[in-house]
């Protein structure tokens, strides 16, 4: 059995089944032992670093973590990597999902941008239960007064349906920009941009040669479309038995769902070998 000494950690539909929930006892001893046994284990996310900051306490992580599907390596305030799009390319984006009644957000230096017709008070509720601290989203009036407002370079533009999954003619405006950008299904009703050639592949590969680890000797544990090139790349990629079929097909292994303890049973199983 190889021996494992970086262990990516998706969030959503992973460490927890549903939003609001706990880490269970069961993933969390398991994660802690895991660190005890010198694995350095962070969690890979579409969120920015304070939507994410729960789950970094938790799980007492003290080193940088992967953000916005691979745009971001950060730790708290720090950022030790970023790999961003220029404004304008966002703008295209969000131009794009204009008047489809889709809720557009841009991700930029640790906040989310929107304007008050695409902010969404039960998406935003959701987001915040259990969170710690401000949630930092920058709400304005017009998408001129949010593009003036946030930096020259986004992260991500999230594109999410409120009413369900996203209708066909939806996802084929995000093929259209496929060749250009990264396009993920991070679940059924949203669909994320990042820049050409960002994922939590390429995060996870940028933060194994910050930490001099090689890639046969890490793990990625996700469900998601956006997990897919993490899964992948790394030396072991396992997908959860609730993960999106794209998900279960990038893997070479698969554990048990997230509300079944999956990522504990996947720990027991490749770093302890149980």
């Amino acid at each position: 059995m190889q021996e494992i000494k970086l262990l990516t950690l998706d969030i959503d539909g992973t460490l927890i089944a549903d939003l609001g929930l706990p880490v269970s006892p069961r993933d969390k001893d398991a994660i802690e032992r895991a660190q005890q046994a010198g694995v350095y284990v962070t969690i890979a996310t579409g969120r920015i670093f304070e939507t994410a900051r729960r789950w970094v306490h938790t799980l007492s992580i003290d080193g940088p973590v992967i953000l916005c599907n691979g745009a971001d390596i950060r730790d708290g305030e720090k950022s030790w990597f970023r790999d961003s799009m220029p404004k304008e390319e966002a703008k295209k984006i969000m131009a794009a999902y204009y008047g489809t009644e889709q809720k557009r957000y841009i991700f930029s230096d640790n906040q989310i941008y929107c304007t008050k017709d695409d902010y969404y008070q039960m998406l935003f509720d959701k987001w915040e239960q259990g969170e710690e601290g401000h949630f930092p989203v920058v709400i304005c009036d017009t998408e001129e007064e949010m593009y003036a407002a946030m930096p020259e370079y986004a992260e991500k533009v999230l594109v999410w349906a409120p009413r369900g999954e996203l209708a066909p003619e939806l996802n084929q405006i995000a093929q259209g920009f496929s060749g250009s950008y990264n396009v993920v299904r991070g679940e059924a009703r949203n669909v994320e941009f990042n820049k050409l050639g960002v994922s939590k592949g390429s995060g996870l590969k940028r933060l194994a040669e910050l930490l001099h680890i090689p890639m046969e000797q890490t793990m990625a544990i996700g469900d998601g479309g956006n997990d897919v090139e993490m899964l992948r790349c790394a030396g072991i990629g396992v997908a959860m038995a609730n993960a999106m079929e794209e998900a279960k097909e990038a893997a070479d292994y698969m554990t048990g769902s997230a509300a079944d303890c999956g990522v504990a049973q996947a720990i027991d199983r490749f770093v302890f070998g149980k």
